[in-house]
Parts: C-alpha cells; structure tokens; sequence
C-alpha cells in the first residue's frame, strides 16, 4: 500500500470511513454519505480510501463534500473472476490499515445516514447488523485497525471460500463471534417477504419524519443511477425486492439538500440514460402491474446537456 494511506499526524483517534475503487460509479453515493454524516453533527473525521481510477477532478468534490482522501492500492479476490464486480472488494482490508486511528466506523457509500451514529464508537469489534440469523452485514461495521489484523486476512485470502463471492462473507468467516448492532443501525432496502404487511411497515420506517431509522442501505439499483421520479429497480424484475419510492424519496431529498457543484457529480451517463429506457420499455411490454413504466419521467438529467461522458 502506498504510503500516504498512513496520516502524517496523529490527529484524531475515531473516524468514519468508506472506500471506492475500480470505478467511479459510486463517487455520487459517497458525496451523499459525507453529506447525510455532517447533517447528524458528528466531530469524527471522515476518511475515504481511494485508488487511482478516481479522477482528480472528483477528488476533489469528493474533498469538498467532505472527506479526507488517502490513496491505496487494491487488493484482489484471488477466487474472482476477470472484470467481476467483486474482483477488487478486498480492498476493504485496507481499513485495517488506518492505525492512527483506534476505531473505524466503516459505512458503504450506498448508504444515507438519517441520524447521528457517534454511540457505536462505545462498540467493540467487530460490531454489525444482521444479515440473517448468523451472518452479520458488512455495510456498517465497528473495526479496530491493527497491522497484525490485516496480515490475518492478507494471509487468508487464498484458502477461504467467500459464501457470497465479496468481502462479506470473507470476513463473517474471519470474524465468526460477533457483536449484534439493532437492526436501524443498519436498515436494509429490501421486501423478501413480498407482502402488504412488510411494505406498509418498512416504508413507514423510511418516510418517518423525524427518523426513525439511523441508516437506509440502498440495496439493488442505486438511486443515482434511476430516474428521479421513481425507484427504478421496478422496471427490473428480479431487482423489484429492493424497490421502494418512499426510500428514493428520500436518498433525493438529501440529494437536493446539496452544494448545486456536488448535485453536478450525481448526473446520469448517457449509457445508464440508454439502459434506464431500455428497462423501461421492456417493463411496459410485459405490462408490469406496478405501471411504474407509465410514469411521465421529468428528471432534468435525462437531457443530453446535463448527462456525463
């Protein structure tokens, strides 16, 4: 790892922390994190962990939305194959690496935070909500950095078998006792049930005002990479677990809380605009019930002035 991934001083010993690499598709989804962090109050730093396929320009947003950027090198998922989504998600381990710290509080850059989060520096690690009954979440977790910690999981890369292929299940085999974080520490957007029920209590919890929930985790399609008008993981069958316009809602009202500069690095690419089209005219064919293809779509970035290269 490069040196600059260690601070120069010894500021601060708590901090939250996220980490992007290998694209720069979820620079959008960390600007809003940084953003829904300052809003709760918090003092802690927020530290984000780089690779060079950020560009200097979104550094520098990213810097301006509030981060402190460190850069790294990425480690690769021995198991993964060529060109994966999770060929590089070990780079996560870096965070072990931030020994001037005494604790991270990691938080994936999919995430908005309603409600200030400081208590969990009081957990231990590893502290995480759970996926399931056994299986803990990777998306927020309570980490104590430590070199010795990082050698441990540099040196079993090879002979552990991820359960999900990522990093996930990498480290719920590497951290098999850990501590339980109540479930809105961490809240999951998604409907598995599949009932009126489930719905009709879950998006209370994301519309309630004020919030109930410490964190959204936007699983699925991203918000920045739909429509504004509606969740677009609808369009999407086997996406539609995740689907939730009240959750939408309301990563887009943080969205418009933003500096006019940084709403700019959430505009769409013209060819995520070609594939939201495409979705929804494949979801208008088979005449999904949900009739979310018949939406009048009035997002501004659909325009060809306002999308990115």
């Amino acid at each position: 790892m490069e040196q600059n991934v260690r601070s120069k001083t010894r500021a601060k010993r708590e901090a939250y922390a996220t980490v992007l690499h290998s694209s720069e598709s979820y620079v959008c989804g960390a600007i809003t994190l940084a953003q829904s962090l300052l809003k709760t109050g918090t003092k802690r730093d927020l530290i984000l962990l780089i690779d060079n396929s950020i560009s200097v320009r979104k550094r520098r947003a990213l810097a301006s939305a509030g981060w402190k950027t460190r850069t790294i090198t990425r480690i690769r998922n021995p198991r993964a194959e060529n060109g994966t989504y999770n060929e590089y998600n070990y780079s996560k381990f870096r965070l072990w690496q931030l020994t001037d710290y005494e604790k991270i509080i990691f938080i994936d850059s999919d995430i908005v935070v309603l409600r200030n989060l400081d208590i969990l520096f009081n957990f231990p690690q590893m502290s995480a909500t759970g996926n399931d009954q056994s299986i803990f979440n990777s998306g927020i977790m309570v980490i104590e950095p430590s070199n010795c910690t990082f050698s441990v999981l540099m040196s079993r890369r090879y002979d552990i078998v991820s359960y999900n292929g990522g990093d996930q299940g990498f480290l719920n085999e590497i951290f098999v006792w850990w501590h339980r974080l109540p479930r809105r520490v961490n809240y999951l957007k998604n409907f598995w049930a599949n009932t009126t029920i489930e719905a009709s209590v879950k998006n209370g919890l994301f519309g309630a005002d004020p919030p109930k929930l410490y964190a959204i985790h936007y699983l699925g399609l991203k918000p920045w990479h739909c429509y504004r008008d509606y969740d677009c993981n609808w369009d999407v069958v086997d996406q539609r677990v995740y689907a939730s316009d009240v959750a939408h809602q309301r990563w887009w009202n943080f969205h418009d809380g933003m500096d006019k500069k940084l709403q700019g690095f959430c505009r769409l690419t013209r060819q995520r605009r070609t594939e939201l089209n495409w979705e929804r005219r494949r979801s208008s064919k088979m005449g999904s019930l949900d009739h979310h293809w018949k939406i009048n779509v009035t997002d501004p970035r659909k325009s060809g002035s306002l999308l990115m290269d």
